[in-house]
């Protein structure tokens, strides 16, 4: 089967150092399209290489993914991090999980600085973790005047904190800003790191795999689903030459509530209305996405049921995503 996954959307504002940056609709408190592959889990690893931890189980219980999903990625690299390496500019955010800073290193030389957390690995990626950040084993790998190092937090499925530094033409070298950076971040993540305090409604702190009842995937998938997790706040599942998904986003909601040029819309009942769009191809898709929450500056999160097949099944694909979205939607934060 091809590859597909729900069209990111950039969230909607660029976050203010001042704030240590919020995701869209998500207020702070202080507290004591990457691409899976329907049909193959993108983290498991060769049969010679099966992970021997315990599936869901972080390396330490501050890593763990219920309390990962409401931290503020921006915290984690607050200004006393980066000014170890240069000088801090203004942060932005595209989801829940990343953060970034394009910033100034020590000789006033361009450096970009994006932190993402519960970032899902490869086998490779994990068997490649040889070397070591703050405590942990780190992957790091280098492309031209980039570098990408990631923190193993689990290990099954694997998951890290993930770090990627970029330097201009004529730049200094990227990876040890990188390793500097998330040392730091690791030992916030460690302690009492700022958190989201989502407003009523928010499915921020919602497992998305853990949501979706097996009866729900059935019609589509078969009896025996397989479950592909993807970070925090996105789960697949394929079956009988299938795949259906959902994920979690920020996002700028449309004045008319379209996501895509082709959306139309659709009643699901009790007043709530989704925009789902069709794309036709070799593996037929529709994307329904449901707005859950909004501000006064259409800054606002999102749910999104994706529903795909080979060709040859015989399947409305639309009319199975209202059936999933009906079904997990009352099971959702209610606003």
């Amino acid at each position: 089967m091809p590859r597909f996954r729900a069209t990111a959307v950039v969230a909607a504002a660029a976050l203010l150092m001042a704030g240590c940056a919020t995701g869209p609709g998500l207020a702070k408190t202080n507290s004591p399209r990457r691409t899976v592959q329907a049909g193959a889990d993108a983290t498991t690893t060769d049969p010679s290489t099966k992970p021997s931890a315990q599936a869901g189980k972080p390396v330490d219980p501050a890593f763990a993914a219920d309390r990962l999903r409401l931290i503020n990625p921006c915290a984690l690299i607050e200004k006393d991090v980066l000014q170890t390496v240069g000088t801090p500019s203004r942060y932005s955010s595209s989801s829940y999980t990343r953060c970034a800073n394009y910033m100034k290193d020590k000789a006033g030389k361009t450096l970009s600085v994006t932190i993402d957390i519960g970032y899902s690995l490869t086998s490779t990626e994990l068997k490649n973790a040889t070397k070591q950040v703050a405590g942990l084993k780190s992957a790091e790998q280098k492309l031209n005047n980039s570098c990408f190092i990631s923190a193993v937090t689990q290990e099954n499925p694997p998951q890290a904190v993930r770090m990627q530094t970029n330097t201009g033409t004529g730049g200094g070298e990227a990876c040890e800003p990188g390793r500097k950076v998330l040392e730091g971040a690791v030992r916030k993540l460690r302690g009492n790191p700022q958190k989201y305090s989502p407003p009523k409604g928010s499915p921020v702190e919602v497992d998305p795999c853990a949501i979706v009842e097996r009866s729900t995937l059935a019609p589509v998938l078969g009896a025996s689903p397989r479950a592909l997790p993807y970070g925090l706040h996105q789960c697949s599942w394929t079956g009988q030459n299938a795949q259906m998904q959902i994920e979690f986003k920020t996002a700028r909601i449309p004045k008319d509530g379209k996501f895509d040029s082709r959306s139309v819309e659709t009643d699901l009942g009790g007043g709530l209305k989704g925009y789902q769009a069709f794309r036709d191809g070799a593996f037929p898709t529709c994307e329904l996405v449901l707005v859950r929450t909004k501000d006064q500056s259409d800054a606002g999160e999102i749910v999104e049921f994706v529903v795909a097949a080979s060709k040859e099944k015989e399947l409305d694909r639309c009319q199975a995503a209202q059936a999933f979205a009906k079904a997990v939607l009352p099971l959702l934060p209610q606003a």
